[in-house]
């Protein structure tokens, strides 16, 4: 028992002086980046700005800048009786029930591509959230400072459009889903 006491606490003073030397190392040679330089980076150099985009179709969207937001796929959708068309059903996310809206549907895309997920948008505040359908799961983009013109989407999504970009020869329109949907829903309220 003695052997295996001795045996045990050799181990671990080898394991202390290992531990020592492999500061005494990083003292030497200094840290690969300092703590300012992390927190801090430098800001004359020119970064990409960082955006999520998701398809609907063949239109590509950008999420709205700060717009908390949540991808589901797979979720159950309860249907909501003598709705329109467009308006897919409800979810429960966490106890909050969000509309579901199909804008392929409210377009009359007859496309044919199966909308696999749900992008939950501004879920932080269950008055103003809202759910899409959407084609794929959201890809993350740096975008530049090419523009691009929304001309060649549909007129009734034109008045929620910002801004659009171009990566890649793609376009990336910056849509206000829920803005779209408000009016929507006052015109079917009315």
């Amino acid at each position: 028992m003695q052997a295996f006491a001795n045996d045990v606490a050799e181990k671990m003073n080898d394991s202390v002086k290992s531990d020592k030397e492999s500061l005494d190392m990083m003292d030497n040679h200094g840290p690969l980046f300092s703590a300012g330089e992390i927190i801090f980076p430098d800001e004359s150099i020119d970064r990409p700005y960082t955006r999520y985009g998701y398809k609907i179709s063949n239109m590509n969207f950008l999420v709205p800048e700060q717009t908390v937001s949540e991808v589901i796929q797979n979720p159950k959708i309860f249907s909501l009786p003598n709705s329109p068309a467009w308006i897919e059903g409800l979810i429960n996310i966490r106890g909050n029930i969000i509309p579901v809206m199909n804008i392929d549907k409210l377009l009359k895309n007859l496309s044919g591509d199966k909308l696999k997920s749900i992008l939950v948008l501004n879920k932080t505040d269950s008055k103003t959230a809202i759910a899409i359908l959407i084609s794929d799961l959201p890809i993350s983009l740096e975008i530049g400072e090419s523009k691009t013109t929304a001309s060649e989407y549909p007129e009734i999504l034109r008045d929620y459009i910002n801004d659009g970009f171009n990566q890649n020869n793609v376009d990336w329109i910056e849509f206000n889903p829920q803005d779209l949907f408000k009016k929507l829903a006052n015109k079917v309220i009315d």
